[in-house]
């Protein structure tokens, strides 16, 4: 007969346990600590350089009109504390200490304010911001050649200043009003879009084509820009102009001016009269500091510009 034997106490070695459960724990923390964490997105400015965010901003210089407004709108002017001779909006921009003109930028006064963040533009491109940052200076070049890259440059500079739901608020204001624009454009898809030049100078003679701001503003309105086969701002020829019969011409010109010379120039000469733009009488001003600095207030320029066509 077998004879089944009762099982004795089972001995638990509580301390064994703990320290197996420690030693996995520390292998676990370890292999974590080893796996890098994935890298945060690159943000660059119009110059395609990687843009540093080191909060926080307290002291900016401007050295472009456009980017002294953007300032301006985001809340930030008590801690603008250079700006160019040129910048003159909103009013109060003209009472900040200059550093020279919009060119002409006076490098020993931009290192006597010792600024934390430099706006610039494309035009400081090759000697003004590699000057600055070979000086130790966090240089953001701002330069949009489309409605998008003013609003993508306004949300750029709030992230760089800690200012995210100002920039929020305002680009979402900006893009509404830029999407009522396009929808009455496209309310009147039927209609052809009309032939439209946008002249800023008349000896020689120049004009905005391809990859310039006013060249995205006429698209967005409903026009179509004779003129997109150039790039740039772009000097063109009077017979190319008159071959092309411009139906709408656009002037940037200071509206409070008498004697403007290059709003006189498109309405008196002659070969010009004989565009349609001239027989219809759709010869229009704009005020160039709307239309031209690619800024908040560029929307403005936008909606005057959708009236030409609408």
């Amino acid at each position: 007969m077998f004879k089944f034997l009762k099982p004795g106490p089972v001995m638990i070695n509580l301390k064994s346990i703990w320290i197996a459960g420690l030693t996995a724990l520390s292998i676990l923390i370890v292999g974590l600590a080893c796996v890098e964490p994935p890298p945060s997105p690159e943000i660059s400015d119009d110059a395609g350089a990687p843009v540093k965010i080191d909060q926080p901003i307290t002291r900016i210089i401007s050295l472009a009109p456009s980017n002294t407004e953007i300032v301006y709108a985001l809340g930030l002017e008590d801690r603008l504390v250079g700006v160019t001779d040129y910048c003159d909006y909103p009013p109060e921009a003209k009472n900040k200490p200059k550093i020279g003109g919009f060119s002409t930028v006076d490098i020993e006064k931009v290192v006597a304010l010792q600024p934390d963040l430099v706006l610039a533009t494309d035009i400081h491109s090759k000697t003004v911001t590699p000057l600055l940052q070979k000086l130790g200076f966090n240089v953001v070049t701002l330069y949009p050649t489309t409605l998008t890259g003013v609003i993508g440059d306004i949300n750029l500079v709030g992230k760089i200043t800690g200012t995210e739901n100002a920039a929020s608020e305002l680009t979402a204001g900006l893009n509404k009003r830029i999407q009522a624009v396009a929808s009455a454009a496209n309310n009147t898809a039927k209609m052809r879009p009309l032939r439209t030049l946008f002249i800023i100078w008349y000896d020689p003679l120049m004009v905005a084509g391809a990859d310039t701001l006013p060249d995205d503003m006429l698209k967005v309105a409903g026009g179509k820009n004779i003129a997109s086969d150039l790039t740039g701002y772009s000097s063109i020829g009077l017979e190319t102009i008159i071959s092309r019969d411009p139906e709408v011409i656009i002037v940037p010109t200071n509206m409070g001016q008498a004697d403007n010379p290059l709003w006189n120039f498109v309405v008196t000469d002659p070969r010009l009269k004989n565009t349609t733009a001239a027989r219809n009488n759709a010869i229009y001003k704009m005020d160039p500091n709307l239309v031209l600095r690619s800024g908040p207030r560029c929307v403005t320029a936008l909606e005057q510009m959708s009236s030409f066509y609408h």
